[in-house]
């Protein structure tokens, strides 16, 4: 499947943490990927719908797993060491930092689009990203990883991310978005002509 590449990179993130928490299971294909390759020990896997999770029951049955029917975080009263919150909106995702429990666990975050909202968000709400990733599966998916903290961050580093530009595997990717833009410059209206230019500039700078 396209999703595979997606699913078994962030799997990999979990190496090291010991109970982890994915917010949004869906088929909890993430934490069943995690427990396969036996990078951790317990999951907590959530949902807003009863559907998906029991979708993730039946992927997981073999696992230690724990099932919470919960918006968020609201009703995840248990401990975690990484809370993985992917393929959702950054809007979504900041929605739902909004609720992240004080402490010192990380978060895997993955924002389908816009994750230049998502590192402002962050920046404005105590959070410090560690590292970033860019992965290529069908789509251009970027991660970042979190802790509670300070950053400061440009407007440069909002696009392009503070660690993702100093890594190679980034520059495809940038032309990429560049060339989106490019596409989508002449057919905009005068205000989103001057955003995306500011963007398009940033890009290709690199």
């Amino acid at each position: 499947m396209a999703r595979n590449k997606r699913i078994s990179f962030l799997a990999e993130l979990t190496k090291g943490y010991d109970r982890v928490l994915d917010i949004g299971t869906d088929h909890g294909l993430v934490l069943q990927k995690a427990f396969e390759k036996g990078y951790i020990k317990e999951a907590i896997a959530t949902d807003l719908r009863e559907k998906p999770l029991q979708q993730a029951k039946n992927n997981l049955k073999n696992y230690p797993a724990t099932y919470i029917l919960s918006d968020g975080f609201l009703a995840v009263k248990v401990p975690f060491d990484l809370a993985i919150i992917a393929g959702m909106g950054a809007y979504l995702i900041a929605d739902i930092m909004d609720h992240a429990p004080e402490g010192n666990q990380t978060y895997i975050l993955q924002a389908n689009e816009k994750t230049e909202i998502l590192r402002e968000y962050l920046l404005n709400h105590g959070f410090k990203i560690i590292d970033e990733y860019v992965v290529h599966d069908r789509f251009y998916y970027v991660v970042l990883k979190v802790v509670r903290g300070l950053m400061v961050l440009n407007e440069e580093d909002l696009y392009l991310g503070p660690i993702l530009k100093n890594k190679p595997e980034s520059i495809e990717y940038y032309a990429r978005k560049a060339h989106q833009i490019e596409k989508i410059l002449p057919g905009a209206d005068p205000e989103r002509q001057i955003e995306l230019g500011k963007m398009l500039k940033i890009y290709k700078n690199l």
